[in-house]
């Protein structure tokens, strides 16, 4: 068995952060097939007295919390204990974290190196041009230093092969069948089950959450709109986004919520709506899936990647009639059919995102890399 260390994101147990579900789902059942596995994680993101979880042992180590900084100034320290403990297998996720590729590569030699793309960061809105120019550099150190690349979608694995002319394996995240909840945390926003359309996740501008409100405020609903989720380090955008909204009551903000909470919201939702210019994979998308929720999405390569058993809910990217129009269908549909539309796509997160499939490859390719000369 493998020794293991991951690095490059904010830690586990997972509360907020899609990279972080990822890690804490492939991760802990690693363990379970008996890997050692050692977790690096931010400080302010785990509470001190977790050592151990879901059989991994948990490293905290302390980071500068300014945009832009955290992410590459808590690698820099997990990298320096990494390099001490000698792991055979040292696992970065995120691009930004890949500027320290090369100290294994270079003073650690025997170490196994991975990389998990989850998305091309360095695009993201939110980050200033220098921010954005240092995250470019570790995505191309991403393409230099690790043996193994590994992207989450086939659109990310394209983008490798051209702009870089190198492999990287498809091996993209998973998504669990939930069992549904019944609506009583969420009454306390006047919800009762089928009757609010859901978003989940960040609010920051590549996921055009404007256009969701816009759209859903052309017409009169039945249903109600509730967006989950809140600002990260985009205090400007979410404010704008509520400014928008202010007048009306049928759009409900309930901010992070986690765990059972969330759970609910996506067990009674009548359908999810993502309005995405820019994703990895989307595993918010997933999770409603999981739920057996129709899922509206802009027609970028990975929403229709997960989506092709519900093409004809895809709409093209920022036109606000379409989108409108699919929220009015849905609205109008019958329980009926909501529920074939969701049956259908939980037949898709089986064939194709399973998580003993993506364990089952991530550890072949772990193992490969050990007998590999």
């Amino acid at each position: 068995m493998a020794r293991i260390a991951v690095t490059g994101f904010r830690g586990v147990p997972a509360t907020w952060g899609g990279v972080e579900h990822h890690c804490e789902e492939l991760y802990s059942r690693l363990a379970a097939n008996g890997h050692d596995i050692t977790i690096y994680a931010r400080s302010f993101y785990v509470r001190s007295d977790i050592e151990f979880y879901k059989g991994m042992k948990i490293v905290r180590l302390p980071t500068i919390c300014v945009i832009g900084l955290e992410a590459l100034v808590h690698t820099f320290l997990s990298m320096l204990h990494i390099l001490m403990t000698r792991p055979d297998i040292v696992h970065i996720h995120a691009q930004g974290p890949c500027l320290f590729s090369w100290a294994p590569r270079l003073l650690r030699p025997r170490m196994r190196v991975f990389f998990t793309c989850h998305g091309l960061d360095w695009q993201r809105k939110k980050w200033s041009k220098f921010a954005s120019s240092i995250i470019h550099l570790g995505e191309v150190f991403s393409a230099i230093f690790p043996h193994y690349r590994i992207t989450v979608s086939k659109e990310l694995q394209r983008y490798y092969q051209t702009c870089y002319g190198v492999q990287a394996r498809y091996i993209p995240s998973g998504a669990n069948k939930m069992e549904k909840r019944p609506p009583n945390f969420i009454r306390s926003y006047g919800l009762s089950g089928k009757d609010y359309f859901l978003f989940v996740g960040r609010l920051v501008p590549e996921k055009r959450v404007e256009d969701i409100i816009k759209a859903f405020l052309q017409k009169e609903r039945k249903s109600r709109l509730v967006i989950v989720g809140d600002s990260a380090g985009t205090e400007n955008y979410a404010a704008s986004l509520r400014r928008m909204s202010a007048s009306h009551t049928s759009v409900v903000f309930a901010g992070y919520q986690y765990g059972n909470n969330l759970g609910e919201f996506f067990s009674n939702a009548r359908a999810f709506v993502s309005a995405s210019e820019r994703e990895g994979l989307p595993l918010t998308v997933l999770e409603a899936l999981s739920y057996g929720l129709p899922c509206i999405a802009s027609d970028i390569a990975p929403h229709r990647e997960i989506l092709e058993c519900q093409l004809d809910l895809i709409f093209p990217t920022g036109q606000l009639e379409a989108l409108s129009n699919l929220m009015e269908l849905l609205d109008e549909m019958p329980e009926a059919g909501l529920a074939d539309v969701g049956k259908r796509a939980m037949a898709i997160l089986d064939r194709d995102f399973n998580w003993d499939d993506i364990v089952r490859a991530t550890e072949r390719l772990y193992q490969e890399s050990l007998t590999a000369t």
